[in-house]
């Protein structure tokens, strides 16, 4: 999908995607970090629905967006890819090495160069782990880096 940006001097950032549908979804971001989404609807000049949101409300349904509240059970990886950043979801095996180990201990972020974002299990949801929080098998992380470094974070911790 690819992403057109224009800069509105004195406003902010628009950034404006065609989905697969043909509608065309435009967000306005506003240097005070108001948001507002325009919906147009294939062919159209003006936008079927307007929603305004403020910076809180916008970080929030980003983070829904992305999958940080819930992650559809399609697979057992995920991704999401944004310029020279990659976010994958990614299943931990009984197998892997991550297992029964903290962050630190698996010395994710030294061996690899990224960065575990958060972790889902059956009964919690971290957000933003610290470096003690421990990783069980079955537990989702949420890697964040460039391509190379997941990569290298796949194969180090046997998750392919």
């Amino acid at each position: 999908m690819e992403v057109r940006e224009v800069e509105l001097p004195g406003i902010g950032m628009k950034f404006s995607v065609v989905t697969e549908g043909g509608e065309t979804l435009s967000v306005v971001i506003h240097k005070t970090g108001r948001r507002e989404i325009y919906r147009f609807l294939p062919g159209h000049e003006t936008p079927e629905s307007v929603i305004e949101l403020s910076d809180e409300e916008a970080r929030e349904l980003g983070a829904i967006l992305i999958g940080t509240h819930f992650q559809p059970d399609v697979h057992d990886t995920a991704r999401l890819v944004m310029k020279e950043l990659t976010i994958e979801w990614l299943k931990v095996p009984q197998a892997s090495p991550l297992a029964g180990k903290t962050i630190q201990e698996n010395k994710v972020r030294k061996l690899t160069g990224a960065t575990i974002i958060a972790l889902f299990g059956p009964t919690r949801k971290i957000l933003n782990p610290g470096p003690d929080t421990p990783i069980e098998a079955g537990d989702t992380v949420v890697v964040i880096g460039e391509q190379s470094q997941i990569e290298q974070f796949k194969e180090r911790f046997a998750l392919r």
